[in-house]
């Protein structure tokens, strides 16, 4: 097992979830619930988020080969989206409530509205803000990169490893407000942001490499 393409994968895909940029809105969303309850909902987000990247690790292929979509096609495509989320994530554009207002009015209607602690769970908590095309394409591109078993089980542990530690972000995210506070988030943040954009400019370089290699 290449254990250099898991650290890889796992840093590609954690950067692009950054659950620390979750904190925020989940602190929001789950203020009226107990202890409990908030555990509640943050299992059952890791679980349609686990469930969301497996099915398209698992089916990806599939699905590009269906509308004939070629392998260094979603490389390239996927690199310049992870650039692009990366560029946002350096310059600061990445808080999801104070940065978008449609978005803040959208979880404001939620936090007063919803009752049921499934739907917080998956929406919004699931999708968008863990799981979207970001971290979709990536994980279709990670298992197009590789043709072995050791390869494609190497991109379900990065899976796996960053859903269990995207768990305990949120488990413990009042301690980390508290702990790192408004400027540690930010710098956090960015660091990740320029790794991810490294791993974007390769991946969009493999794909170019593929074309005309």
């Amino acid at each position: 097992m290449d254990v250099q393409f898991i650290i890889l994968a796992f840093t590609s895909l954690f950067s692009i979830l950054n659950p620390f940029g979750v904190i925020p809105t989940y602190l929001v969303l789950t203020s009226q619930y107990s202890k409990v309850e908030k555990i509640k909902i943050i299992r059952k987000s890791m679980l349609a988020a686990f469930a969301l990247l497996m099915m398209f690790a698992l089916l990806g292929n599939q699905i590009i080969g269906f509308f004939g979509i070629s392998i260094p096609a979603i490389k390239i495509t996927g690199g310049v989206l992870l650039f692009l989320i990366a560029l946002d994530m350096i310059q600061g554009n990445t808080s999801k409530v104070e940065k978008s207002p449609k978005l803040e009015s959208h979880l404001k209607s939620h936090s007063e509205e919803i009752e049921e602690m499934d739907e917080i769970a998956i929406v919004p908590l699931t999708v968008p803000l863990l799981t979207g095309p970001g971290s979709i394409s990536a994980v279709i591109a990670m298992m197009a990169q590789t043709s072995d078993f050791d390869g494609k089980l190497s991109v379900i542990i990065a899976i796996s490893l960053c859903i269990i530690i995207s768990y305990f972000v949120l488990k413990f995210s009042k301690d980390l407000e508290k702990m790192l506070g408004k400027i540690g988030f930010k710098v956090l943040t960015k660091m990740m942001g320029l790794v991810l954009t490294a791993i974007s400019i390769q991946m969009a370089l493999d794909g170019i490499l593929m074309v005309f290699g």
